[in-house]
């Protein structure tokens, strides 16, 4: 997947960025739709959802620039790797343009990082043709132990380590979670932000700091949306993205 790498942003760069999803406990097709239809407005790259309705939105995106995103041991990762890699070939089929999977932070946080690689190199063998994210809930680990998922991540051969589910419920990702994993990886893998992005402004100062990607629930993406288009011209991120160094 191209991402953008731009210092000045359009609103249609935004929504190329942002990856809307419908992953309440309680989703019916009518949000599935309303986000159908809100990625098809504003040209969103990806989108994701529950697995019940993968079938219904890789049909309804035929045609668009919108693809499915397939989510693999969501939310917990304490599946287990034979369960991660049955889902990612059950889904191929439906040629995801990525896999987004929850690394098993249990072993990570008890020092069992071979068999932590060794998930995510399975999954990663299983499903070679989509892109991969590896979600290590940032918000739940010490900063060593970011550096350590995100090395763990690289090992493994992904494309983007992930901050966090969503579901860590009061724990958002921090701008301090993306500069640690930033000054981490550098340009060894991508990052993607997911859990507390609410404002244009969030998500800006993320992307200054390195984040490529941004999985937001709908009702989010689409304010974020909003305020990008009212913005009323592009976006410069040197002059008008300001970080005070106490957020870090």
């Amino acid at each position: 997947m191209e991402d953008i790498t731009k210092r000045v942003l359009t609103p249609e760069d935004i929504a190329y960025m942002l990856e809307p999803s419908v992953l309440h406990l309680d989703t019916s097709i009518k949000d599935v739709d309303k986000m159908i239809e809100v990625v098809k407005k504003y040209g969103c790259k990806v989108c994701f959802c529950w697995p019940c309705y993968y079938e219904y939105v890789t049909e309804k995106l035929k045609g668009t620039g919108c693809r499915l995103g397939t989510s693999l041991a969501f939310p917990s990762g304490q599946e287990s790797t034979k369960t991660k890699v049955y889902l990612a070939k059950e889904w191929a089929p439906l040629d995801p343009i990525v896999n987004d999977m929850v690394m098993n932070v249990g072993l990570l946080k008890a020092g069992q990082y071979d068999e932590c690689l060794a998930d995510i190199k399975a999954v990663r063998e299983a499903a070679p043709d989509a892109d991969l994210k590896v979600i290590i809930e940032a918000m739940l680990l010490t900063d060593d132990e970011i550096r350590k998922a995100c090395e763990l991540t690289i090992e493994g051969g992904a494309d983007y380590v992930k901050t966090g589910t969503g579901f860590s419920v009061g724990k958002p990702t921090t701008l301090h979670h993306v500069k640690v994993m930033k000054d981490c990886v550098g340009d060894r893998i991508k990052i993607k932000v997911a859990g507390g992005v609410r404002s244009l402004d969030t998500l800006l100062k993320m992307y200054k700091l390195g984040a490529q990607r941004f999985g937001i629930g709908l009702a989010a993406a689409e304010s974020i949306l909003k305020e990008a288009a009212d913005f009323g011209r592009p976006i410069d991120i040197d002059k008008d993205v300001i970080i005070d160094p106490a957020e870090l």
